[in-house]
């Protein structure tokens, strides 16, 4: 990569790549979860683990409350990062095994209508693919957001949001965009009257 216009001109394919049906379903999905009062689970490795973060504070905080002032214009999203418990995460990794670091914390707390959005350019991290394999037998649904070829989380999810390009840097440039593009559309879609929760 020899400048940013070089740079900008990869992301702009890497953004052309994005499957809108396959996104199209993920907010609908995201929109179930919201109605039916489900957690939303998340998790990614290294970016992609701080992408899953952001989504955490974006669907909880900045979906239900306005921009300024604190009244809630809609009830907030229940979502957990599975990547934010650092003490359960390590003693999980530590003492059964790395793979297990989501999976565990997924066994103990989700149910079956939940969903999991896991977050992976490779989706071929073990401990990803350990964490869609309990999502598959817990009746969770599983939300893959992908890059290159999707590896074996892209063939496992019940949404594939698969970003076909093959830079991580500008896949994880495109996850981030698609969870911002996301929670603005699910903000007017909650916050409309009939789409309100109480």
């Amino acid at each position: 990569m020899k400048s940013l216009d070089e740079y900008l001109v990869g992301l702009h394919k890497a953004l052309d790549a994005i499957d809108r049906n396959a996104f199209e379903c993920m907010v609908d999905e995201l929109k179930r979860v919201h109605r039916e009062d489900k957690c939303l689970f998340v998790a990614g490795n290294g970016g992609s683990a701080a992408t899953a973060s952001h989504i955490i504070n974006d669907v909880v905080k900045g979906i239900a409350w306005p921009a300024k002032g604190r009244e809630t214009l809609c009830r907030p999203f229940r979502a957990i990062g599975l990547a934010d418990c650092v003490p359960l995460m390590t003693a999980l990794a530590n003492d059964n095994a790395y793979d297990y670091m989501f999976a565990g914390q997924l066994e103990a707390l989700g149910r079956p209508g939940d969903a999991l959005m896991l977050i992976s350019g490779s989706g071929n991290s073990g401990n990803v693919v350990a964490a869609a394999q309990v999502a598959k037998d817990k009746g969770i649904t599983l939300i893959g957001l992908t890059g290159f070829d999707g590896g074996r989380l892209g063939s496992m999810a019940d949404i594939h949001v698969h970003v076909a390009h093959d830079s991580m840097a500008q896949i994880e440039d495109v996850h981030l965009i698609m969870q911002h593009a996301f929670v603005e559309i699910l903000k007017a879609a909650l916050h409309e009257p009939t789409g309100a929760a109480s």
